[in-house]
């Protein structure tokens, strides 16, 4: 059986402007370890993305950052979890970046409609020692053993970024953060060398498969990499990078991949390209080869709800359908941002 995406409508939710600004590879030099893009033939264009997003709630966020009872200026939506027909997020709230990070637990059955689970914060980046100063959720899940995990990565104003996990035996915590980080930055002129961030966690056959931006240094060029995992504690990287900067939209850098199985046991990722307004598709039998879906993003500012910039996203796939949340807003003035939603249906080839 195979599966394509049709009539699809993914979700957006915009990360903070100044997350991006610390973080992004635009305007950067390359470093000869990180693959430049390729240009564009002159004579033939980019071939369109098969995967059209709509925005199905229209100019109104999914989450707010009212909802959650924190008093700052900047929301994400950090991990969404699946668990017995619930959904959590684990969304982080802030106003300064790098700063201090609450992580709020939000509930929901349907995905649209969401409810503060408790009214404190269940995470802090006061809660992780090597937060400098922050530290941001970005995947979670469920293991074998029913233990509720959180990764993170650092939020460092001073050295690599690196992964982080927190610990619960329930949704609601307690949470017990490990007090090294999982996994780290590799050796100076490495294609890692600059740190690691945004990492997303999906099950892999028997194993565990972790893809993340990696840094050739630090606010240098992105790519995709891979590390693997059979208890969801020991992490062991990919030598090399499963995606790097190919095609013209994506500049010199590729940012915050987002992976979601397939009902027929593949793999679909969004991700962002150097200008973290535009996100392109790509696809993979094995999560370790992929193929991209066109030359061109398939969302650019031009498709936004709103108007603004876009920053971290979550990736969810439920019963065949596809819903990317993402954050977007200002980082400038008073608007800060918020979480949209747009859905993709998976449909069987040849519907």
């Amino acid at each position: 059986m195979s599966w394509r995406l049709s009539a699809p409508a993914l979700a957006t939710v915009l990360l903070l402007g100044a997350c991006g600004n610390a973080q992004s590879p635009a305007g950067s030099t390359p470093a000869s370890t990180t693959p430049s893009a390729a240009a564009a033939s002159p004579e033939a264009s980019p071939a369109p993305a098969s995967v059209v997003f709509a925005w199905p709630d229209g100019d109104a966020p999914t989450v707010t950052r009212e909802q959650t009872g924190i008093d700052e200026r900047y929301i994400n939506p950090g991990a969404v979890i699946e668990h017995d027909g619930e959904l959590h997020m684990y969304a982080n709230v802030f106003t300064g970046w790098p700063g201090r990070v609450q992580v709020p637990h939000l509930v929901s059955t349907d995905g649209v409609s969401w409810t503060l689970a408790e009214p404190e914060p269940v995470l802090t980046s006061d809660d992780v020692p090597f937060a400098e100063p922050g530290a941001d959720v970005s995947a979670g899940y469920v293991a074998d053993d029913g233990t509720w995990v959180l990764i993170f990565e650092s939020v460092n104003t001073i050295g690599p970024w690196a992964l982080g996990r927190a610990t619960a035996p329930g949704p609601d915590g307690p949470w017990t953060v490990e007090p090294e980080p999982i996994l780290e930055a590799g050796p100076d002129g490495s294609w890692d060398a600059g740190g690691l961030s945004w990492p997303s966690v999906v099950r892999l056959g028997e194993a565990w498969a972790m893809y993340y931006t990696a840094l050739d240094r630090p606010r240098g060029n992105g790519v995709i990499g891979m590390a693997t995992s059979s208890d969801g504690a020991t992490w062991t990287k990919r030598d090399e990078p499963v995606l790097v900067p190919e095609a013209e939209w994506e500049g010199r850098g590729l940012d915050r991949p987002r992976v979601a199985p397939t009902p027929d046991g593949t793999f679909v990722m969004v991700y962002a390209g150097a200008q973290l307004t535009d996100r392109g598709v790509a696809f993979s039998a094995d999560g370790l080869s992929w193929e991209r879906d066109g030359d061109a993003p398939a969302i650019t500012a031009e498709d936004f709800p709103i108007t603004g910039r876009a920053w971290d996203a979550a990736l969810l796939q439920r019963d065949g359908d596809l819903t990317y949340y993402l954050e977007i807003g200002s980082a400038s003035g008073t608007g800060g941002t918020q979480v949209y939603r747009a859905t993709a249906t998976l449909a069987e080839e040849g519907d």
